[in-house]
Parts: structure tokens; C-alpha cells; sequence
């Protein structure tokens, strides 16, 4: 039998999510103990972790930082293989999307240049993005991004390969 490997899940948020809530739906999301969960934002990641022992491994290491432009939030969770056994990807950006009501920019298997936005509803669009100095701005969805009637629509976006 094949051990699943180790991966990682990232994604940029629509909206701050707070620290305490980010930690209560990884915990429920992956059906982990507090133990096995890191979270903390990127900047403290060293001072968080100075006291623990070295040999300590989460079974998820979350952390996150301010975005800039479109979304507020930018965050990366680092899982064990037998986590993703139990949530993938795109289920995992799904549900993230649904419980705190946002969108969450994330890349899969996307043609180059284009990205996959999860709403909160759960549809998913594709979309162009423009990441320059340091603000991520969305240019072009195959349809219309709630809060975001800057965006162009264009449709043709699902016909690139």
C-alpha cells in the first residue's frame, strides 16, 4: 500500500480571518487534537516555537499574513499524507469558503496564468490575477467576484488550455 505524501494548501482570503476561529476550523476540518495543530502568523513563528522541543512534528502547521489589494489574507497549511487522505484540496478551499463567508484564490490544475476562486456559496470561477507590488488584484473572472464589480467578466477564461 502507498503512504500518502505530506503536502501543502494555500490560498489568499477575501477577509482577515482571526486567529482563534483559523485554529477551530482547522482543528474540526482535519479531526485533529490541539496538540497536533500549529497555528500563528507568519512573523512569529520563530517566538512561538522557541520552547517547544525540536523532535515536535504538527500534523498540520498553519501559518498566515496580511494581503494586500483584493484579499485580505494570505495563508499556508503544511498537512500530513493521512490528511489529505481525509480532506483534499479543493474540498479543503471549499469548506474553508463556506464557513467564514468568503472567496478564496488558490492554485490546482489551472491553465498558466489563471487561478481558481472558490465563492461562498461554493461555486467555483477562474480568474486572472495581477500580483505587483505586493497586492494581489483580480483583472478578469469568468464571472462576476462578489464585492468586486471592478472585475472584468469574460467567459472565454474557461475555454484556455
Amino acid at each position: 500500500m502507498t503512504e500518502t505524501r505530506a503536502t501543502g494548501y494555500d490560498g489568499l482570503v477575501s477577509r482577515l480571518v482571526p486567529e482563534d476561529e483559523l485554529r477551530g476550523f482547522l482543528l474540526d476540518c482535519f479531526g485533529i487534537a490541539e496538540h497536533e495543530l500549529y497555528v500563528g502568523h507568519a512573523d512569529r513563528v520563530n517566538d512561538d516555537l522557541r520552547d517547544v522541543p525540536q523532535h515536535v512534528v504538527f500534523a498540520a502547521f498553519c501559518t498566515y499574513e496580511e494581503a494586500r489589494g483584493h484579499f485580505a489574507m494570505r495563508f499556508d497549511v503544511g498537512i500530513e499524507g493521512r490528511l489529505v487522505d481525509r480532506v483534499g484540496r479543493r474540498e479543503f478551499i471549499e469548506r474553508f469558503a463556506a464557513h467564514f463567508g468568503v472567496y478564496v484564490l488558490y492554485g490546482d490544475t489551472e491553465p498558466p496564468g489563471l487561478w481558481t476562486v472558490i465563492l461562498a456559496d461554493g461555486s467555483r470561477i477562474l480568474a486572472e490575477l495581477d500580483d505587483e507590488d505586493g497586492r494581489s488584484m483580480l483583472y478578469a473572472a469568468t464571472s462576476p467576484v462578489p464585492g468586486l464589480p471592478g472585475v472584468r467578466v469574460d467567459e472565454r477564461l474557461w475555454q484556455i488550455r
